[in-house]
């Protein structure tokens, strides 16, 4: 019985969704059905009922919840204390961080710790945000690198490495490529190319259109940014999208505008007040406070 049945049981009772729970996942809704079968299956219960395109959870399931959240909270325990053991030797960081690295130069921040520190290894793996914090609570990661706004970081130490805003991205052709800012309720008849769920991105950017005053037609949603642009570049739509994160890529044939609307977010690497650090860890969360006070 595998950890991840249990995780995506318990996603599943709450959303009652196996879309919206592929999407927490960042796997594909098959994958998530087929994850809940092989669970009923090992279990010989019906923990979902599936009628007319609804789901709800059976009593069985109901029963299951409380011991699927204990599993969980154990699996998590032991994730704390095995790494906590294995960074004692202060040789291992693991970070998950947002696929944005390269658009914040990120990637050069991180080479010169490793020329500096050829003694620690740092694991570094891209995740979606919508799974990182929840990994990072996991054990599985010790430090995370993650866009937040207005996100409760409480039990988290946190160093902000940059802040951001949405700003409008155009192809060089269009008639209003020459403003310095243009409304937003402007742009109400245009068709958007946009980052999806998995970033956490395109709920506020559909958010921040209902409050100009309009519904966002989409013609793309997707998780890479070079896609996005080679769409507006060639004329095909726009997009909103966070400000430096396009500015760094330097991307032929589209233009980068404010709007009139301010919606900034904060570019930060966090980690567990609660966890006892390595030293190596320690000395890379010092590093990076370093780096990040010069850059703000």
């Amino acid at each position: 019985m595998k950890i991840e049945y249990f995780r995506c049981f318990l996603d599943l009772a709450i959303t009652l969704n196996f879309t919206d729970t592929a999407e927490m996942n960042f796997t594909t809704q098959s994958n998530i059905s087929k994850r809940i079968i092989n669970l009923e299956k090992e279990l010989d219960a019906t923990l979902f009922l599936r009628e007319h395109r609804k789901i709800t959870l059976t009593d069985a399931g109901k029963a299951m919840i409380p011991y699927a959240k204990k599993i969980m909270s154990d699996y998590y325990a032991l994730n704390q204390a095995i790494l906590t053991f294995q960074n004692s030797k202060g040789s291992i960081i693991k970070m998950g961080a947002i696929p944005v690295m390269a658009n914040y130069n990120l990637a050069g921040l991180i080479a010169e710790f490793c020329r500096n520190y050829p003694d620690v290894l740092l694991e570094v793996k891209e995740i979606e945000s919508i799974n990182l914090l929840r990994e990072l609570d996991e054990g599985i990661y010790d430090i995370a690198f993650i866009r937040i706004f207005d996100a409760n970081l409480d039990k988290y130490e946190k160093i902000t490495f940059e802040f951001d805003k949405f700003a409008l991205v155009l192809p060089q052709s269009h008639p209003l490529a020459k403003k310095k800012m243009i409304p937003l309720l402007e742009l109400k008849d245009e068709l958007f190319f946009q980052l999806d769920k998995n970033t956490l991105l395109f709920d506020l950017f559909y958010s921040t259109c209902e409050n100009a005053g309009f519904k966002a037609k989409i013609g793309y949603r997707g998780t890479r940014i070079d896609n996005i642009l080679d769409f507006v570049s060639n004329g095909m739509g726009i997009s909103l999208i966070m400000e430096n994160s396009v500015k760094f890529i330097n991307y032929p044939g589209i233009v980068v505008i404010p709007i009139d609307i301010i919606v900034r977010s904060e570019l930060v690497f966090i980690r567990s007040k609660s966890k006892e650090h390595s030293s190596a860890s320690n000395i890379f969360w010092e590093y990076l406070s370093q780096k990040s006070s010069h850059r703000l």
